[in-house]
């Protein structure tokens, strides 16, 4: 089976997350709502798991529908585990959507590897990028010149192959500690130091509006907009 697997990790509801700005639940689920119209246009994405651990109700049917006339796979895992992300942080909640995925997904079951995306965001080049990006890992570092600041892997997009998320990743998010300044993307460069420095193969275009900062990399045009609208339960 050809065509590439994307893991898109969601919380809906995070009324108590530490260090976020978007925190609305309506304005995050037509975000989601958002990336999911997007990454139906994608050639090379052929499966789309959709993991989100705030136990919403949300009723899919749209956009699954949406997803599958686009000739997608689509599978949705809802589940309730994000309690503990007002203690640890987003990176820990987020650990926990990828470590339940691995367990559950019928979808990555046996697949070699997966790209990792930050379910509110689109990676606009991502075609490109997979076409270019031959390696099973790929991830982009980032070394600070000030030996004060700690380095980190950036999580919002990724490629991993499955032995290293099994034997590296799969349980790094027990070590965050958002309120004492550890968090998930240092790490990751931890746990992926002595891992040969295979970066992705361009940078990822990013459209969509960072939680923590509330910064938009690139707004979603109003095509995007407009069929996320009609996917909306009525």
């Amino acid at each position: 089976m050809t065509g590439e697997t994307l893991v898109m990790t969601a919380t809906f509801r995070a009324p108590d997350t530490p260090t976020l700005v978007v925190r609305d639940e309506q304005v995050r689920v037509s975000q989601y709502v958002c990336a999911l119209a997007a990454w139906a246009r994608t050639a090379r994405v052929k499966r789309i798991v959709f993991a989100e651990n705030s136990g919403t109700a949300f009723d899919f049917t749209h956009v699954v529908r949406h997803l599958e006339a686009a000739g997608k796979d689509i599978e949705v895992l809802v589940f309730e585990g994000n309690s503990e992300s007002a203690v640890f942080g987003k990176g820990f909640g987020e650990g926990r959507i990828l470590e339940h995925v691995y367990a559950n997904s019928a979808l990555l079951r046996e697949r070699p590897a997966f790209y990792k995306v930050t379910g509110r965001l689109f990676v606009s080049n991502f075609d490109a990028i997979s076409e270019a990006t031959t390696g099973s890992d790929a991830f982009r570092r980032k070394r600070w010149k000030d030996p004060a600041r700690t380095p980190k892997v950036i999580t919002t997009f990724f490629k991993c192959s499955r032995p290293t998320f099994e034997s590296r990743l799969l349980d790094a998010y027990k070590q965050v500690d958002d309120r004492a300044g550890v968090h998930i993307e240092h790490v990751y460069f931890e746990r992926l130091r002595d891992l040969p420095d295979v970066d992705l193969s361009m940078k990822p275009a990013i459209v969509g509006q960072q939680a923590s900062t509330g910064d938009i990399y690139a707004p979603y045009d109003d095509e995007i907009i407009d069929v996320a609208r009609s996917l909306m339960p009525s």
